[in-house]
């Protein structure tokens, strides 16, 4: 009602300024619900990150800690020693033992986890994949040999394991690549199983 006594400028900058404001509503309300549930397809019922749930943390005990890396040994085992450094620490803890005439590639860069054996010099390197819905996820584990070639060349020191760890939707969503892991010798293993984590580690201890 007093917008209608007042002059027609004035009815239409009040028009402008409520258009503008419901327009401003909308759109705070639009990056709210853009925003429900981000990283959900990372992530289990709990909310905890799958990196976190599949880590082999509450399987060793620390011997020492440095900057860049841990010493532990594996609960099951105390015949040998590993260093764990991971993510951005791994290169950093690397450091001397790196050929730099080589390029860095991409995805060869941090690790999910990785165990290093310095008696027998070998990299155990955990690339974790979780998905839900589809996509063009299944690429991503057909690029083993790439990823194990270039490692090696980046170590020369070393002999490089690649290991995957999965989520269940490859089992059914992914079979070529799964047998093309296989025929690889790729070890891969399922996170959700109730024995993964002394299925790995005795993987990972018994390997030769």
């Amino acid at each position: 009602m007093i917008c209608i006594l007042i002059k027609n400028d004035f009815i239409f900058l009040y028009l402008f300024i409520k258009i503008n404001i419901n327009m401003l509503s909308c759109e705070n309300e639009t990056i709210k619900n853009k925003g429900f549930g981000a990283g959900g397809s990372n992530t289990n019922k709990n909310g905890l990150p799958y990196e976190l749930i599949t880590d082999l943390h509450t399987e060793y005990k620390i011997l020492n800690k440095n900057k860049n890396s841990i010493e532990i040994k594996f609960n099951k085992s105390d015949k040998k020693k590993y260093v764990k450094s991971d993510k951005s620490k791994f290169f950093k803890y690397m450091k001397k033992n790196i050929n730099n005439e080589i390029p860095k590639a991409h995805g060869c860069k941090q690790p999910d986890e990785c165990y290093i054996d310095e008696i027998d010099k070998v990299i155990f390197i955990l690339e974790k994949k979780f998905q839900k819905v589809g996509g063009s996820v299944c690429e991503k584990i057909q690029t083993p040999d790439f990823k194990k070639w270039q490692y090696s060349r980046t170590f020369l020191e070393y002999e490089i394991v690649y290991i995957y760890c999965l989520s269940d939707w490859f089992k059914e969503n992914c079979k070529a690549e799964l047998e093309y892991l296989e025929h690889k010798k790729v070890p891969y293993f399922w996170g959700s199983d109730t024995k993964y984590k002394e299925d790995i580690i005795n993987f990972i201890i018994n390997y030769k």
